[in-house]
C-alpha cells in the first residue's frame, strides 16, 4: 500500500509507462485484497504528474467525469 501512497510519475518516464507501471502495483494490491474505483486511480494518476503537466491535468478534472472516464480514454487524452 506504501507504494501506492506514494506512487508518482517518473522524471523521463512515458506516460504509458506509468500507466503500466500503476496497473502492476494495482494488481498486486488487488490480489491483497485492496480495491479502487475508477475516480480514485484517475486522480491519482493526474495528481502525480510534473508541474509542468498541471494546467493540462486540471483541465481534465474539470471537463471529465473521473468516476466514470475509462483508463484508455484517459491515456488518449493525455497523448494528444
Amino acid at each position: 500500500m506504501q507504494n501506492y501512497e506514494s506512487f508518482s510519475m517518473k522524471e523521463e518516464e512515458f506516460v504509458n509507462e506509468m500507466f503500466w507501471r500503476l496497473q502492476g502495483l494495482l494488481n498486486g494490491l488487488e490480489a491483497l485484497g485492496h480495491t479502487f474505483s475508477k475516480g480514485q486511480i484517475n486522480l491519482k494518476i493526474l495528481d502525480n504528474f510534473p508541474k509542468v503537466w498541471e494546467q493540462k491535468t486540471i483541465a481534465i478534472q474539470e471537463a471529465r467525469n473521473m468516476k466514470t472516464l475509462a483508463w484508455d480514454e484517459l491515456l488518449g487524452i493525455l497523448w494528444v
